[in-house]
């Protein structure tokens, strides 16, 4: 049985890195009474896939992994298990049973929402800078690359933006073929008016991921 447990991540636990989390949480199930499936071979792990890995600095409200269990447990209170061996700033919000021909987390995935707050407490982002982004036809950004640079449509990759009184919100593609970093559009909307980036920093907070239904829409992923 695979169960996809979904979880926040804030506060100083922001900088535990992608793999230090997954020990943390291969660590909180050996604590509990959940009997997890392990691979085989020489070296034995368990059956464990997250979504999308977080940046080290990066809030999120909505981060997602997938586990193998035994069959025949009881799941209704596994998030209450796991939460008893949580460390401030990391919660289980929801465990759900997967269909059995669910994709995994990792091939799930495909938008983000964000919260971007400015921390200087000043939003540089104006309505009039977002309507200009939504009407252009083409917004051009040019990313470096390991072999140099390259150019692409922004607009591609962003399914709604919206100012806020303290910065910006956004929903973004994160899929596998795409995965739209949150610093790319904000640059985007700030090179508008020739405003630096660098001089204004911000907060990400990731508040969900969405999977694609098979009708073309963003659902949470734990709506699998």
């Amino acid at each position: 049985m695979k169960i996809r447990v979904k979880f926040s991540k804030v506060g100083v636990l922001k900088y535990i890195g992608h793999l230090d989390l997954m020990r943390y949480f291969q660590k909180a199930f050996r604590r509990t009474d959940i009997k997890v499936k392990y691979s085989g071979g020489f070296s034995p792990h368990m059956i464990m896939s997250f979504a999308q890995a977080l940046g080290v600095g990066v809030e999120s409200l909505g981060e997602y992994f997938d586990v193998e269990i035994e069959d025949g447990q009881d799941v209704s209170c596994m998030k209450e298990k796991l939460n008893a061996e949580m460390a401030e700033g990391i919660e289980v919000i929801n465990v759900t049973v997967l269909p059995e021909k669910a994709l995994n987390a990792m091939a799930s995935v495909a938008a983000s929402d964000y919260e971007i707050t400015f921390t200087d407490g000043v939003n540089p982002i104006t309505e009039s800078m977002v309507e200009k982004f939504k009407e252009a036809s083409e917004v051009l950004y040019t990313k470096k690359t390991k072999s140099g640079e390259a150019t692409f449509n922004i607009k591609d990759y962003v399914f709604d933006v919206q100012c806020t009184k303290e910065g910006v919100f956004m929903k973004v593609d994160s899929s596998s073929a795409g995965n739209l970093k949150p610093k790319f559009l904000i640059e985007s909307l700030l090179q508008q008016e020739d405003i630096c980036v660098d001089d204004h920093p911000f907060h990400i907070l990731r508040k969900e991921l969405y999977l694609r239904t098979p009708n073309g829409d963003l659902e949470p992923l734990d709506h699998a």
